[in-house]
């Protein structure tokens, strides 16, 4: 195959394009989640159990993993992989712990005192995807800064079938996670939302999932908070022609191999040059491949090698997709990086690979997609914080500041909020 290699500005036809991209709706899958999800909610466990059955595979009504065979399946591990995992989660735990917050007051100059107090959420559900794959990682990600925020109930779900995996097993016995349900798609959704008998509902739901999970989080919202409605994974990098294309092309192909068939990987580039050695590469590394179909059709929809007159012009592409992920492969990469904008996570210099991120340095890999990027952040201990303002006024900020008070309200046609400050004036007492 050969990748389009095009000259190209950010209002170029097939930058557009790339910004427009998602996966098609089907009012088919969206029709039968609500359906799952309304009979979840009257229904209850009966339902949830009949739904597993149908659609995970659950066998009679062994909805909850044992800690026993979490121990069992984690003690098949590999010292190696043991290793790797444990230092990737002090990682992710140590740089998320840079983003605690506390909760601050101040006394204002008529001695009111205002502030406030952050506390964690109670509880919090995490969907593992289990079906096309395994990934530790995901679950790595989404519980570590829920822990690190304070969070005391975590409740997993994930579409376990044949038995619970190894990876992801140690991971829930590293971080101390006993409550797994073995359930996914839009049932389990319903459930974490809703609960069920012996089940508490949760007060959020993070982490990715199929479509169904996808239209389940959408629907709930509201009943319970999301993280966000993940879209089709992208890929964009800044290269000029000192990067190395083999090891650009490899990177482009990492996110290719998602197999959705609507990831974007794409180079910006100011070389003529350097895209047609990239282009090649690409080529060759396709060609010899195991998982050649998934990157050809990924490559032809929506792989793009961009030409612009300088990088400058490259940073104005990237801004307008905001991907993602953004690496930076070129000469003069920190000044690139203050110019860029809109971007999930920036890898910085030829060493900094996208799966340097995604598995081990420590920054979530559950970033904002799809363009999303424009005003979304990555997943934090922030998600798994709650807000509450602090307000106490005293009398003689009270009688300082009423006449103000009073005319706002009057302003907006609210009687009886004007009234509840000049009736406390009226007072012979306190």
């Amino acid at each position: 195959m050969r990748i389009s290699v095009t000259k190209a500005n950010s209002n170029s036809p097939e930058v557009l394009k790339l910004c427009s991209r998602s996966a098609a709706q089907n009012s088919e899958i969206e029709k039968l989640v609500k359906e799952i999800l309304l009979n979840i909610k009257k229904g209850g466990l009966d339902a949830v159990l009949g739904y597993a059955k149908k659609y995970d595979g659950l066998a009679k009504n062994s909805l909850k993993v044992s800690e026993a065979e979490i121990k069992k399946a984690a003690s098949k591990m590999d010292s190696k992989l043991k290793n790797a995992l444990k230092q990737a989660i002090e990682n992710v735990k140590v740089f998320h712990q840079k983003q605690v917050e506390k909760s601050w007051s101040f006394r204002g100059k008529d001695g009111e005192i205002l502030g406030q107090k952050i506390r964690p959420l109670k509880r919090v559900g995490l969907y593992v995807p289990g079906g096309a794959g395994v990934y530790p990682s995901t679950l790595i990600m989404n519980a570590v800064p829920a822990i690190v925020a304070g969070v005391k109930e975590l409740a997993v779900v994930s579409p376990i079938k044949g038995g619970l995996q190894n990876t992801v097993a140690f991971v829930l016995l590293e971080l101390g996670i006993k409550e797994v349900y073995r359930i996914g798609g839009a049932q389990a959704v319903g459930l974490l939302a809703y609960g069920a008998k012996g089940i508490a509902p949760v007060d959020k739901i993070v982490g990715p999932g199929n479509v169904f999970a996808a239209f389940a989080k959408k629907e709930v919202f509201g009943t319970v908070d999301i993280d966000m409605i993940a879209g089709p994974s992208e890929i964009a990098i800044l290269a000029d022609c000192t990067a190395n294309p083999e090891w650009v092309a490899a990177d482009m192909l990492s996110q290719a191999e998602h197999g959705s068939g609507f990831e974007a990987s794409v180079c910006v580039t100011d070389s003529p040059a350097f895209a047609k050695k990239l282009a090649n590469f690409i080529a060759k590394q396709v060609q010899a491949s195991p998982k050649r179909e998934i990157l050809e059709k990924s490559l032809n929809a929506y792989g793009r090698i961009f030409i612009a007159k300088n990088m400058n012009a490259a940073v104005e592409i990237v801004n307008r997709i905001a991907p993602e992920h953004l690496e930076i492969s070129a000469k003069n990469q920190d000044e690139l990086e203050k110019l860029v904008e809109n971007a999930g996570a920036i890898f910085v210099g030829a060493y900094s690979s996208e799966p340097v991120g995604d598995y081990f340095a420590g920054p979530n890999h559950v970033l904002p997609t799809n363009g999303t990027a424009r005003f979304a952040s990555p997943l934090g201990v922030y998600d798994f914080l709650k807000r509450t303002s602090i307000i106490k006024y005293g009398k003689k900020a009270l009688q300082k500041n009423a006449e103000s008070i009073e005319e706002i309200a009057k302003s907006e046609g609210f009687y009886h909020h004007a009234r509840a400050i000049s009736i406390r004036l009226e007072a012979k007492g306190e």
